[in-house]
This record gives structure tokens, sequence and C-alpha cells, in this order.
């Protein structure tokens, strides 16, 4: 069988919701996988990549470990999670290389990941989790992957053995939680998927950049994002304008500074290319790296077409090299405290999603507001809020309605105003509104489910500060780059309405780049996939449409692809 057809199976997950859960989390869009219960048939057993054996597994019998010591010599991986994992049989301790030296109840603990590449790369060098906890002492050829500080000493908390050609990896933990960490899914996944597979391979990618737009611009932040995360690197930035590659070269000194995309393309130490130019640019810079043979990652907009997406889709396809999108509003605060909320039920049946960005104020005078260059207003916020609420619903509208409005800012050519409704197969609904002309803002969020609704409201920031000789002075930061204050009211029988503060997620920085390096060095799972964005650009251009033709319905299935 080849290992593009194995799969990974869990065993010893028997009422432990929550460390299913955590295997699921791990495992999801990386590779077929299933639950079994013994009786486990050996020969199965060489079929897997990976085998996770969880906390109610008997590890007191010697029945399977024979057979899976035996399956983890011919390369199959094995974990093994649970606070029992150490105080096993003989057998299972040889197998593990660790032995049980203490267990505490569910609690909080920190865990300080040991440098163990590839498995540890770009993780944090700390997380936290709830759980049982084991202590465990190290046999053999057994090293530490984790430890946990009890009592003011370090204790190790999980252990790896790297065999020739897998590995067997074993955590003295058991979560209790759904509040799961990462990092401890990134590590479970790491140890079934890779193993010992420490094949040589580039340990860095060349990252050039495309419309470098220094000091604040998106390609200034992609050079920071690029630079903060091992495993990538700049090699080269591209700008027809003398001063921003000038910016470059102080701020970056030994990148090269190209002036057109045709010469970075032939730059061998380039691996990616990130597109950072005006919208209407994307699609054609996009589809010409990756025909010479780059791996390619497009800010949003992707496109401005479902065609032009379907194209670059295909030709990404046939050259076998990534296409990502810069979709980095995924990874906001807010929008994840309220998806977590959506999915562990607060709201119930979602049925209503109604998003909205803007103020009243002149809009910005550079290419942004210049509807040939942007792609228009709606490709603006649009992009991110109608990726946000496909995301919540987890699928494409069926229909979609805009209306707009030109009324007040007639120096730029964009709208001042659009509003999009969007209908699904099954008629639940959703609004992204955006305005340059509404004197007070709506929520950011008003999401309704069939037993509750979430409120997430904008939170200007104000700086003031007072100093000689300039006496009081005040700098307002944008308003839609603080995460929202969100609340949460939930209807209960014989009470009426509970209502509660829902706290907002820990910050992620650069996640989407630690993704890419991630998935391009040790093969996890894509975080956006272009077909998940075509389906954004796909329900845009059908907003454009009925924008134009009196807000009629445009269905997406119409949409030219």
């Amino acid at each position: 069988m080849s290992q593009a057809s194995k799969r990974v199976a869990a065993t010893g997950f028997a009422a432990h919701p929550r460390a299913a859960t955590l295997v699921q989390n791990c495992l999801s869009g990386s590779i077929e996988f299933d639950f079994l219960e013994p009786p486990l048939d050996r020969e199965m057993l060489f079929d897997l990549q990976a085998l996770i054996i969880g906390p109610a597994f008997d590890f007191k019998s010697d029945l399977y470990a024979s057979d899976i010591n035996d399956a983890s010599q011919k390369g199959v991986n094995v974990v093994v999670l649970g606070p029992s994992c150490g105080s096993g049989s003989p057998a299972w301790q040889k197998l593990t290389g660790v032995e049980a030296v203490t267990s505490k109840p569910a609690g909080e603990w920190f865990f300080k990941i040991q440098d163990f590449p590839p498995l540890t790369a770009r993780l944090s060098n700390e997380f936290v989790a709830v759980g049982q906890l084991t202590a465990l002492e190290l046999r053999d050829d057994a090293k530490a992957l984790l430890t946990t500080s009890i009592a003011f000493r370090d204790h190790i908390t999980a252990a790896i053995r790297r065999l020739p050609s897998s590995s067997v990896c074993t955590f003295g933990f058991n979560p209790t939680s759904d509040h799961l960490s990462r990092d401890l899914e990134a590590l479970i996944r790491r140890a079934a998927m890779t193993g010992a597979n420490t094949k040589a391979g580039p340990s860095s990618l060349g990252v050039g950049i495309i419309g470098y737009g220094a000091f604040g611009g998106m390609g200034s932040y992609h050079a920071a994002a690029v630079s903060a995360v091992p495993g990538l690197h700049l090699a080269a930035v591209v700008d027809n304008d003398p001063l921003r590659r000038d910016a470059a070269a102080m701020e970056f000194p030994s990148v090269k500074a190209y002036r057109s995309a045709d010469e970075l393309a032939l730059d061998d130490a380039v691996d990616i290319c990130i597109v950072a130019t005006p919208p209407v640019s994307h699609a054609e810079l996009s589809m010409a790296l990756l025909d010479a043979g780059k791996h390619v990652i497009s800010e949003k907009p992707m496109c401005l077409t479902l065609r032009e997406a379907n194209r670059l889709i295909a030709k990404a396809k046939e050259r076998d090299r990534m296409l990502s999108v810069n979709q980095n509003r995924r990874w906001d605060r807010d929008f994840r405290s309220v998806a977590k909320a959506v999915s562990d039920g607060k709201v119930g049946n979602l049925f209503n999603i109604e998003t909205f960005v803007g103020g009243f104020e002149h809009p910005c005078r550079a290419w942004h507001s210049e509807e040939s260059v942007s792609g228009g207003a709606v490709f603006d916020w649009g992009s991110h809020h109608v990726d946000q609420i496909v995301q919540l619903y987890g699928g494409a509208p069926a229909k979609v309605s805009a209306s707009q409005h030109k009324r007040v800012w007639h120096d730029v050519t964009n709208v001042d105003q659009i509003r999009v409704h969007m209908l699904l197969e099954d008629g639940r609904e959703a609004e992204f509104f955006q305005s340059d002309i509404a004197a007070i803002r709506k929520p950011k969020y008003f999401i309704q489910g069939t037993i509750g609704t979430i409120v997430g409201h904008y939170r200007p920031i104000v700086e003031e500060t007072v100093s000689l000789p300039f006496g009081y002075e005040e700098h307002e930061h944008h308003y839609a780059e603080a995460p929202a204050e969100l609340r949460l009211a939930r209807y209960e029988s014989e009470r009426g309405l509970a209502l509660e503060t829902i706290p907002l997620a820990s910050q992620q920085r650069f996640a989407f780049h630690r993704n890419i390096a991630n998935h391009l060095l040790l093969g996890e799972p894509l975080a956006v996939t272009p077909e998940s964005v075509a389906t954004v650009i796909a329900t845009l251009e059908a907003a454009q449409l009925s924008s134009s033709t009196d807000s009629q319905y445009v269905k997406l299935s119409e949409v030219e692809c």
C-alpha cells in the first residue's frame, strides 16, 4: 500500500470524548482516519501510517504489545495518549520508553516544548492545557518532548522514541476541557503524520514579495511576517518604484530588489512569491508565477472573477504548486471567538449573519477607492467579511442580491455604500454592509441562532498624550483593527434572557505564514485553500452583477466559470 493511501487508526477512546475530540481536531483534513475498538487485527496494523492509542486502552495487558511493536519497527508511527500510558506492563514500557512516576488530577498545566525538529518547528515555547497529568521517567533511548513544572521542578510529561523508520510518542496527558491547545494538536498530528521522517529537504524557503509597499503597507507586513517565521526567509522584493526598492534595501539589506516580476520568476532562490499588488493585477501575476514553477500567495482578493479563480486553481494543480490567499481575518481574535461560540452550539442552529464595516468619512484617495484598479468597493472589506460568513455557514450562498449608493464622495469611483444580501438553499441568510456614509456605526457582527444572538461592537482606540512643548495630543487608530466587544444573549425557559460576555481568543501572530511553512515543509493541511476562496470570489462577482441589474438576485450557479 502506498504511503499516500495509508490511514491513521485510533483506539482506546471509549468514554473519553474530549480526548477523542483532540484526535479528531488533530487529523481533520490531514488523512483518512477512524476509531477502532479491540480486537485489533495484526495485518491491519501493518497497513497503517499511524496508530493513536487513547486513555481507555488496557496497558496492563500484553495482548497487543508485540503486534504494535512489530508494526512500529515496520514504519508505523505510534502515539500514546493518557495518564495510564507509563504504568503499563514491562512490554509497554519497553515500547514507549517511559515509566510513570506520579499522576496528578485534572488541572491547568503549563507545558514547555523541547527542541525536537521537525515535530516542534514553529510552535510556541510553552502552552497551557487542562487535563489529567502523568509525569514520566525515561528508559533506554527515549527523549523528552514536553516538560511541566510541578512544585517548582520540571517533570517530563511527553517523550519520543525515534526508530529507523517511525517513532513512538507518548503523552502523559488526558484532556478534560473543551479548550484544546493548538500546539498540543500540532504535536500529536506531527507525531502521527511525520514521526521519524527527517528526509533531507529545505530547512528554509525563500520568499519574494511583489509590490513592496514599505512602512506599513502589505508588502512591508509580509516582509515582517516572513522574517519572524522560522522556515521562511525574505529573498527578494519587486517594485517598479525605485523609492520602494530603496526602502526595502534599508529595512532588509540582504534582499535582492527587482523592477519586474519577470526577473523574480527567474530567481532560483525564491520558492514562494507573494503578490501584494492592486487587485486588478492579482490573477495575471499569479498565473505567470505558477507557470514559472513558484508557489504563490495572493493578497486578497485572489482575483475578480470566478473564471479567473478556476483557471488559477487548475494551473496550480497542473504545475503541482501551492496556491493560497492571505485571508488573514480568519485569525482575528473576535472572529475566532464567534466561530467557537457557534460551533459550541451557543446560539443553536445558525440562520442569520449580518456584518458591517464603515463610518462617515472621506474614502482613502489611493487605488483602493478606484474601481478600475480595486475591483470595486465590495472586493475590499467584502473579501474578508463574506469569507467569514462562508466560514461560519460552512458553504456558499445559493443566490446574491446587492444594492449600492453613490451620493456623497464624487472624487473617487468606488460606490459610497453597498449592501449584499445572501440566501442559502435552505433559507438561511446573511448580509454584508459596507458604508462610507454611515454617521453611526452598526455592530460589526449581529448573528442569530435558534436559542441565542451574538452582537459584536466596534471598539475604536484613541491614544492620548500630554507632553512639552506640544501639550495635549490624541491619535485615533483605525476603528476596525481592535477586536470587537462580543456579547451573547441566550433564551432560557422560565428565566428569560441570559447575558454573557464572550472572551476573546488568544492572539496568533502571523498564523497564516506559519501555516504556509508547515504546509510546504511538513505536509500539514493548507489553512486557506484556493477552492475555499473561489466560493468567496463567486459571491462577490454575483454581488457586482446584481448591483448593476437593479439588485436582482443572481444565482451563484449562473456566475460564469
